[in-house]
């Protein structure tokens, strides 16, 4: 008699280990969604609609967003969920703050610690942008630029405040669009300084450097305002979504955050 075969049962489905690189690769996805304000400023972020869109598991969804709060690109509201940080002067003004702050220690230790071959790296780095420079739109200019500062600040041989540059740079990275449009008279003699830092740093002369560096990011923190204006108006005009009424608005009520 010829045996039956007994039926097969269905084979379970395996679990999908978590993949570190998938988490990684979403996070970069949403924080260059969120650096270019494709979640505007104040609007709450749908978890559950995003992740249909994108077609991830919550967890992974989850992780990659916390990653954003932590950056300061997302804030969490207890009991609403998360929302993309409304634009502020108070929030511009500050990062810059922070920018000045890290790259002078930056610099500090770069004079004591930087070796010359490395310094002159980043001299010919800025010197081939610089020759450049005129072919460069300004969305090249901007990143070509927050390189320099990058390789800068990398030249103080701590990989701790290079990281934390990173963020900074990120978080400032439509104001400084903004700021090095605007400023395109200017922006020659701001980049000369760029240079002037760096020979001050390869000379060892480390006020010198210091005093250079503050000057050169000190004129942007004090546009903050007509930045964050302008960072507004960009955001809330292209499509129509709102009135240049409500954009004066807006900017008005982030100088008397800024006053207060």
């Amino acid at each position: 008699m010829k045996a039956t075969k007994s039926p097969r049962k269905a084979a379970a489905k395996p679990s999908i280990p978590r993949d570190e690189s998938n988490v990684e690769r979403l996070y970069l996805e949403l924080r260059d969604r969120a650096m270019r304000y494709e979640f505007k400023p104040g609007a709450r972020i749908n978890e559950k609609q995003l992740g249909e869109q994108l077609g991830v598991a919550r967890a992974t969804l989850r992780e990659a967003l916390n990653r954003l709060v932590a950056e300061g690109l997302l804030e969490f509201v207890m009991n609403k969920g998360l929302y993309r940080k409304s634009i502020s002067v108070n929030e511009v003004f500050d990062l810059y703050q922070v920018r000045i702050a890290l790259e002078r220690r930056a610099v500090l230790l770069a004079v004591q610690r930087a070796p010359d071959e490395e310094i002159a790296a980043v001299k010919a780095y800025w010197v081939d942008v610089m020759r450049r420079c005129d072919q460069l739109a300004t969305a090249d200019l901007v990143l070509a630029d927050e390189e320099f500062h990058r390789r800068l600040v990398a030249l103080s041989q701590n990989k701790e405040l290079t990281s934390f540059i990173d963020i900074v740079t990120r978080r400032t990275h439509v104001a400084r669009h903004v700021d090095i449009e605007q400023l395109s008279s200017w922006n020659l003699q701001a980049f000369d300084a760029h240079l002037e830092v760096i020979d001050l740093i390869a000379q060892r002369k480390t006020e010198e450097a210091l005093r250079v560096l503050s000057e050169h990011i000190d004129i942007s923190l004090k546009r903050a305002l007509e930045i964050t204006k302008e960072m507004v108006a960009r955001i809330f005009l292209a499509d129509g979504a709102e009135s240049l009424q409500a954009v004066e608005q807006a900017a008005q009520r982030s100088q008397e955050q800024l006053a207060a």
